[in-house]
């Protein structure tokens, strides 16, 4: 049984690390940087872009969406490592509180006297605790996700969760620089919007002075 258990914790645990590593090639670094137009009269030059304004909008304002999406994406990646991080910490410092009882209870039974761990676990999650008296906190339950709670060894399950915290912590700072670089590319993206549609601005009055000049009888500007 606790193979059968061992597997399917072991199975929910690399389908987990795919979906991450999933969602996580979606915001790196690997986005290709955006192209700032530094000079929007050549870049619209360019292709022929000056005759096909609107197509050329709508392709800059989708690679600006896409970054606002990216960026909502990693953003609430590093609100989930936020709130994870404690909650880790947390449990940490609950299995450090049970080795050191685990130990004491050791000793005791050495010398012949037993005594009891007292705690307190929430129940569901509503913000209500119930007390409990544990003769030897040797073991513990850890949830793996997808249902799957797996019975771990003290030392065993320190180990893991200080794996975990430490990877979690490696992903805040990569989320981080990943936030950062999309925020960059998002802004060039706005910025290159604006130009590209001051300049279509400032062609269509120019369009509109150069009809307004003054000519002669014979057609002619003066």
């Amino acid at each position: 049984r606790r193979r059968r258990h061992t597997k399917m914790a072991s199975e929910t645990k690399i389908q987990e690390e795919k979906e991450e590593e999933k969602e996580s090639s979606l915001v790196s670094t690997k986005v290709p940087k955006a192209r700032f137009i530094e000079d929007v009269e050549k870049y619209m030059r360019e292709e022929n872009r000056e005759n096909a304004f609107e197509p050329v909008m709508r392709d800059l304002q989708a690679r600006y969406e896409q970054m606002k999406n990216l960026e909502r994406v990693t953003q609430n990646e590093k609100i989930r490592l936020t709130r994870k991080i404690p909650e880790i910490e947390k449990n940490l410092e609950a299995l450090n509180a049970l080795d050191a009882n685990h130990t004491r209870r050791q000793e005791e039974e050495k010398e012949k006297t037993t005594t009891t761990t007292k705690l307190k676990y929430q129940l569901g999650e509503a913000s209500i605790y119930a007390k409990a008296d544990i003769e030897d906190p040797s073991k513990v339950f850890l949830w793996l996700g997808a249902n799957v709670m797996l019975e771990y060894p003290l030392a065993e399950a320190k180990q893991l969760l200080e794996t975990n915290l430490e990877n979690c912590k490696k992903s805040l700072i990569a989320t981080d620089g990943d936030l950062a670089f999309i925020k960059d590319n998002a802004t060039i993206q706005e910025v290159n919007l604006a130009r590209v549609y001051n300049w279509d601005v400032k062609r269509r009055m120019e369009g509109v002075l150069k009809k307004d000049e003054p000519r002669d009888v014979a057609g002619i500007e003066r």
